[in-house]
């Protein structure tokens, strides 16, 4: 019998959370011709498996996250932007923070192990979240079902037949599922430190229109997992398999430790 086997070991966090109305989106988009959320795929020659959306901006929630956090806690960090200033020489740094990456390599603060910035890559990969309209009937393999809907804005110049507001909105609710895989091993400190941040993305919300009531964010479960990926050609075919054990202990430990 043919077989090949590959394996890697990593650890990942999976957090289950639920939203009863976001816009993760790009922004609204003119003519109504086109999602705000992105289309990864139309479900088939004819559609009938249902068009997969790519849910965005839930790794710049945990960014604000992090520098909400380490504010309250009198921690300077990097910023988001390593912008300093505008033209005309007006600030465009918060106090308490720094420009993104300039704390690289000398002082280092602990937003940028994890995030990263133009000057390292990232410590944390996000598993991208992909959705499917919950009116989709069959089975979904690849794709989570959640409720999809679309706001169209039209408003006509008085008097006439010419539109001066013409766009369509991408909302979602429903339970999801993100993962965020440690491409290397964390510190207590570290791992602390991004628990937390997770536990404050409730506090910032996501998407378009949070003043307005959307993209509340509800967090139901954070697990810290120990993966063992394994893929083996048999016959021709590629089966993956994966063993998992859940770090419980260690989830606490560096709670405890930041």
């Amino acid at each position: 019998m043919n077989v090949q086997n590959v394996t890697r070991k990593f650890k990942r966090l999976v957090i289950k959370a639920k939203t009863p109305i976001a816009k993760p989106c790009n922004g609204s988009v003119n003519n109504s011709k086109i999602n705000s959320l992105l289309v990864v795929s139309n479900g088939g020659e004819n559609g009938e498996k249902g068009k997969r959306y790519l849910v965005k901006g839930l790794r710049g929630v945990l960014n604000n996250s992090m520098m909400a956090l380490a504010k309250q806690r009198g921690i300077e960090v990097c910023h988001s932007s390593n912008k300093v200033e505008t033209q005309s020489g007006e600030s465009l740094l918060p106090t308490a923070f720094h420009p993104n990456g300039a704390c690289f390599p000398e002082d280092e603060c602990i937003r940028h192990r994890l995030m990263g910035s133009i000057k390292k890559q990232s410590i944390l990969r996000f598993e991208p979240v992909i959705i499917v309209s919950e009116n989709v009937k069959e089975e979904v393999e690849d794709a989570e079902k959640m409720h999809v809907a679309t706001e169209n804005r039209v408003a006509l110049v008085e008097g006439s037949k010419k539109s001066i507001q013409d766009f369509g909105e991408r909302y979602v609710a429903g339970k999801f599922t993100i993962k965020i895989e440690l491409r290397k091993e964390l510190t207590k400190e570290e791992l602390g430190f991004l628990l937390k941040s997770i536990l404050f993305m409730s506090e910032i919300g996501f998407g378009g229109a949070v003043n307005n009531g959307a993209g509340k964010l509800v967090l139901k479960e954070i697990v810290l997992q120990e993966v063992e990926r394994s893929r083996t050609i048999r016959k021709g075919k590629v089966i993956e398999e994966e063993k998992v054990r859940n770090l419980w202990k260690q989830m606490e430990e560096a709670l405890e430790a930041w």
